[in-house]
């Protein structure tokens, strides 16, 4: 191979071969067909390249032959990955190598919030025949499983999608028996992990929590709050090991050769001893693999007295690593550390040319680091998480320095502990500073707004042609024409997205009522509300499964300090995002515990310094001009369960608009409500259980509500909201507003008018009220006028995406937003006149 194609970095045959992978896993039957293909067309290509010797043919030559190669072991890993006799959907007893083990939380088979584990790892028998299968399975919390165990389980399996990682996935239906214990080099990492999570647990604040994420990986610490700012701040790549803490591990192992004058051969093989042992440690996440590879390379081209070159090690590193495993194109890790790397290689020095002409070099270097980094990771970043965060570059560079200060001191914290406590203990006080540096500059900078940017595809693809445009704006060797076409096409592309995302912002800011007084906001498959009381007071009545959607919508609506947090109850859709607002916390109002992972929760927002209170029927709070009576669960319990039954429900009143909060009480609880006597009638009912089937008519008939808020996913796998329910509405005259459809809805009273707001007016569009109309005349509560069947809504510009309002009692809609007509008294309603309680209204 030629000193120029050496030099070249083999970068083009490796983007070539992610790229057939990504295809080839994605759809693994084409493999062996294409690879048959491009083998027998790399026939004629290499005689070509034999003749013509030039860099461009030997290119071809070698990717199309890197092609072939992943082509190939895609084509042998569908064959290992699915095996015949494994069966998938029925109960099957497995062995299984774990290589990975993550808590998380989740709902179990009744739906409550559990603690749980992910272990990822291989099928490795079933049965008494070996098997190597890529498996993905949920665990219930136990006894600790330490990387590299076999273990023995029960569980259903399935086939999981063609490009996952895993080729199984499945749930553990009992315990988990161990049958053979990890190598001893894996027992010590994990030991030596469990001695650096004890030591920092004594640690206080976000420095104790990020430091063992610093120095090997383990997150275990990071709350949902601070893991959400470290993404917003775009610093969360300093948590997953990779390139940086390889590259610190391996320079201090030099330096300390170096110290004790050893031979450059032996500082190489001590080095790559060293670079194991901290693979193992830190446990072979795909970042990690890619890092350790290159590292792996470099080391062995050092070795033979070659020069350890970033751009070919990158090269051979992603080459080696999906053949190995073709299933990694599909990584976030393995991708985001690969582009990191490419642009810290390949972009980072022309920046720092440009920038040195009007800086000093040294701050064009720190400058051009960050910058070349998150410019090369924006095109995969936007598919992960639309939106660039405005000072995410400064952030970097206010963290990075303290980077190095963390890895070196938290790696001698963790391998001191056994052999010397007190300067482990030392060691870790000292690396608590700079992580908690980190954890100040990430909670401040997270919580700044961020630069929209579309998302999916045309969000990527934007990216990648703003980054093609910059790169041939600023490298040298590029023609001048094209230097001066890519500098014109980045500036242009920056002010049609700087300037499309201000305007849609400052569209919505204009558009969205300020003077709601309940909103439910989309967080998908669950609920997120927020009540205003007036003055800053707010409440927020459960948030959803994410982090991310309730945090953007409390953005939106100008809520900082939450006085109240009302959890209805423990499943995950309700309160999976409650840790990542408990910082903002005054009071948390719950209900009866259900499990171990609920009581975890409670005592986490207390740790957060909420005041966390379990509430009954007739308590009373005040927020600000609200009230909030609690109309659920009875005290004592009785035969109510804690769960779904014993949701929270709550009526709130005082803000003009009455409401009904009801969690996700069934027809059963919502009958004993009714029962109960003290179910009000109410402007807005908040519909149980995101629309499911099992809902009381009578409840619904008693709240006597104008519109039913439906806080629901788009295409979520239950079916919801179910006909029925939305039969059940229409029967009793309330118009149904689904999240999904109609996204952030707003509840206001303005000038003695109920006012309906959301950002889309799907839900109304399609809304035939020709069935309330006949409840309506049953229950002798008026006739809707002809007119108001037309259905459509009025229009309020509002920037961009101009929201539609709904200025009205019922589905029909007044024309003038001003005067609305009142459907269930038939005319227009005089301005500051409320509806009477006998009329359908809340009085």
């Amino acid at each position: 191979m030629s000193p120029a194609l050496i030099r070249s970095g083999l970068l083009l045959p490796a983007a070539a071969a992610w790229l057939v992978a990504l295809g080839a896993t994605a759809w693994p039957g084409s493999a062996p067909v294409a690879a048959g293909v491009l083998a027998l067309a790399a026939l004629p290509l290499a005689v070509r390249a034999a003749r013509r010797r030039t860099r461009s043919a030997v290119l071809l030559v070698a990717g199309v032959a890197t092609c072939t190669a992943v082509l190939a072991a895609v084509a042998a890993g569908e064959a290992r990955r699915h095996p015949p006799g494994l069966p998938t959907g029925a109960p099957v007893v497995i062995d299984v190598r774990v290589d990975q083990v993550a808590a998380i939380t989740g709902n179990d088979r009744v739906g409550g919030l559990t603690a749980r584990r992910l272990l990822r790892g291989a099928v490795t028998a079933r049965a008494g025949r070996t098997l190597d299968v890529p498996v993905l399975l949920f665990a219930p919390a136990g006894a600790p499983i330490t990387p590299g165990s076999v273990v023995r389980l029960r569980t259903v399996l399935r086939a999981a999608p063609p490009a996952d990682a895993a080729a199984l996935i499945g749930s553990v239906d009992g315990r988990v028996e161990p049958v053979k214990r990890p190598p001893p080099a894996q027992v010590v990492a994990a030991d030596l992990r469990a001695g650096l999570l004890a030591r920092t647990a004594r640690l206080p604040g976000d420095g104790g929590a990020l430091l063992p994420g610093l120095a090997v990986g383990d997150t275990t610490r990071v709350g949902d709050d601070l893991q959400q700012a470290m993404q917003d701040a775009s610093l969360t790549h300093l948590t997953a090991v990779s390139g940086a803490n390889r590259a610190i591990v391996v320079v201090a192992v030099f330096g300390l050769c170096g110290l004790l004058r050893l031979p450059r051969a032996v500082r190489i093989v001590v080095a790559g001893a060293a670079l194991a042992g901290f693979v193992v440690l830190v446990t072979p996440q795909p970042s990690v693999v890619r890092a350790g590879t290159m590292a792996a390379v470099a080391l062995l081209s050092a070795l033979r007295g070659g020069r350890a070159a970033g751009v070919p090690a990158l090269a051979a590193a992603v080459l080696m690593l999906l053949v190995v495993d073709p299933w990694l194109a599909w990584s976030a890790g393995f991708v985001l550390s690969a582009a990191a790397t490419a642009g810290l290689l390949l972009l980072a020095p022309p920046l720092v040319d440009r920038l040195a002409r009007v800086l000093p070099v040294p701050l064009a270097v720190v400058l051009a680091v960050p910058i070349a980094a998150q410019a090369a990771c924006q095109p995969v970043l936007v598919l992960l998480q639309p939106g660039i965060p405005v000072l995410g570059v400064m952030a970097n560079l206010l963290a990075e320095p303290a980077v190095p200060l963390v890895t070196v001191l938290g790696l001698l914290a963790c391998l001191l502990g056994p052999v010397a406590p007190p300067l482990a203990a030392a060691a870790a006080a000292l690396a608590w500073v700079p992580a908690a540096w980190i954890g100040l500059v990430a909670r401040s900078a997270g919580g700044l707004p961020q630069l929209g940017w579309p998302g999916g595809a045309i969000g990527a693809a934007l990216a990648l042609g703003l980054l093609v445009a910059g790169v041939l704006a600023v490298v040298r060797s590029v023609p001048r024409r094209l230097r001066v076409a890519g500098a014109a096409t980045a500036a242009l592309a920056l002010v049609v997205v700087v300037g499309g995302a201000a305007g849609g912002t400052a569209g919505r800011l204009v558009g969205t009522p300020r003077d709601w007084t309940f909103a439910a906001c989309d967080v998908g498959q669950g609920d997120g509300l927020v009540l205003n009381g007036g003055g800053g007071h707010y409440a927020v009545v459960d948030t959803g499964r994410d982090d991310r959607p309730i945090a953007a919508c409390l953005s939106r609506l100008g809520v900082g300090r939450i006085e109240l947090l009302v959890l209805t109850h423990w499943d995950a859709d309700h309160v999976g995002a409650a840790r990542s607002i408990a910082a903002r916390v005054g009071t948390a109002l719950v209900g009866p515990a259900d499990g171990g992972a609920a009581v975890a929760l409670r005592t986490g927002l207390a740790r957060a310094g909420a005041q966390v209170q379990e509430t009954r029927r007739g308590d009373v709070v005040r927020l600000g001009r609200l009230r909030l009576d609690v109309l659920w669960p009875p005290d004592p319990l009785g035969g109510v369960e804690p769960g779904n039954a014993a949701s929270i429900a709550l009526h709130v009143t005082g803000g003009g608009a009455s409401l009904l909060l009801i969690g996700d009480l069934g027809e059963q609880a919502q009958d004993a409500l009714l029962a109960a006597g003290t179910l009000p009638r109410v402007d807005v009912v908040k519909v149980a259980h995101h629309g499911s089937a099992d809902q009381s008519p009578a409840l619904y008939a008693g709240a006597g509500a104008a519109f039913g808020v439906v806080s629901v996913g788009a295409d979520n796998d239950y079916g919801h909201p179910t006909r029925r329910l939305l039969g059940i509405l229409r029967a009793v005259g309330t118009q149904p507003v689904r999240t999904d459809q109609d996204g952030l809805v707003l509840v206001s009273w303005a000038g003695g008018k109920l006012v309906v707001w959301s950002e889309r007016a799907v839900t109304a569009a399609v809304w035939t009220p020709a069935e309330r109309a006949r409840a309506h005349g049953r229950q002798a509560r008026g006739a809707l006028r002809a007119e108001d069947r037309a259905g459509p809504l009025d229009r309020r510009p509002s920037g961009a995406d101009r929201p539609r309002v709904r200025a009205r009692g019922a589905a029909g809609g007044a024309r003038d937003p001003a005067h609305p007509r009142d459907p269930r008294r038939g005319g227009p309603e005089p301005r500051g006149h409320r509806p009477r309680r006998g009329h359908g209204g809340s009085g």
